[in-house]
């Protein structure tokens, strides 16, 4: 047996380093594009919030990154109706998880990313919708499948994006919703923004989800809490803040990890702005809310 032993000079051997650290990080960028391609397959647009108070890497499953053309959905249209003429009022929750790719067979009118607009008229609301998420495929894949027709009925140009926390970080929804915002709004000139828990499938149609001149709370009533509102300040679950409420009260706090006090710190924010929160009755503002275990919560909420 002959050993070989080869040295490398100090030079060579940094050059090697960077050589080998290059592979790595193309290795990572590889895995983690192809686990986004499983899980988006083109419903959503997935921001990957790799370190706290940082984001990148958007992707939209088969299509990479979206740039936006909206052309398509301004371009020689009559304006939409101002109330949708084919709501239903109170729907059916599907509660089955669907695999992504039949999901994305039966949602083959979205564009890359999520996006979609009405082929008939040009939508009066530009929404995104902006989804913190964490470990939960099987829901997502519920409210992928229920939200979809829901907001198409209701003629909106909206896109849903799906704000992932790399794990061993503690969760922070505040924080994701406010990466949504800032890379929403680099996408397309949105104007509405829905701020929705993945577990909250709503029930009615007439629940619009578009913004107006208060900030307002969409999940009123949720079958879990036998449809009764837990106490008047509540601003969690599903809300609806305009660009101008989002910007005002500079966003969410980035300060809550784990689960709990982001909404009640929000729904201050906007009291000392002198903000009112609306909300629809609770006859239409009703959830689903789909079981999963009881989240660790903040102690400092």
């Amino acid at each position: 047996m002959v050993t070989t032993v080869v040295i490398l000079k100090p030079g060579h051997f940094f050059k090697y380093c960077c050589l080998l650290l290059a592979l790595l990080v193309t290795l990572e960028f590889v895995f983690n594009f192809a686990a986004h391609y499983n899980v988006s397959a083109g419903l959503s647009l997935f921001i990957n919030a790799v370190v706290p108070i940082s984001w990148k890497k958007m992707r939209s499953g088969r299509h990479g990154v979206v740039h936006d053309d909206f052309t398509q959905c301004v371009s020689h249209k009559p304006l939409c109706p101002e109330v949708p003429p084919h709501l239903d009022g109170s729907i059916k929750v599907k509660k089955k998880a669907l695999s992504f790719r039949l999901l994305d067979n039966m949602n083959s009118d979205l564009r890359p990313g999520g996006r979609w607009c009405p082929p008939g008229c040009v939508s009066r609301h530009h929404v995104a919708v902006i989804i913190p998420y964490r470990d939960r495929p099987s829901h997502l894949k519920v409210f992928l499948r229920n939200i979809h027709p829901f907001l198409q009925k209701q003629q909106l140009d909206y896109t849903v994006y799906v704000i992932e926390l790399v794990p061993n970080i503690p969760f922070n929804r505040a924080l994701l919703f406010n990466i949504g915002f800032v890379e929403s709004v680099k996408q397309h000139n949105y104007s509405c923004f829905i701020f929705h828990d993945v577990d909250l499938i709503p029930e009615n149609d007439r629940n619009l989800y578009i913004c107006s001149g208060e900030p307002r709370h969409l999940s009123v009533a949720i079958d879990k809490h036998k449809y009764r509102l837990l106490y008047s300040t509540i601003f969690g679950g599903a809300i609806a803040l305009s660009r101008e409420h989002f910007i005002k009260v500079n966003g969410f706090s980035n300060k809550y990890f784990g689960w709990g006090g982001e909404d009640d710190d929000m729904f201050k924010r906007l009291q000392r702005q002198n903000m009112s929160i609306i909300r629809y009755s609770s006859d239409v503002a009703r959830y689903k809310m789909l079981a999963h275990p009881k989240d660790v919560p903040n102690p400092n909420r």
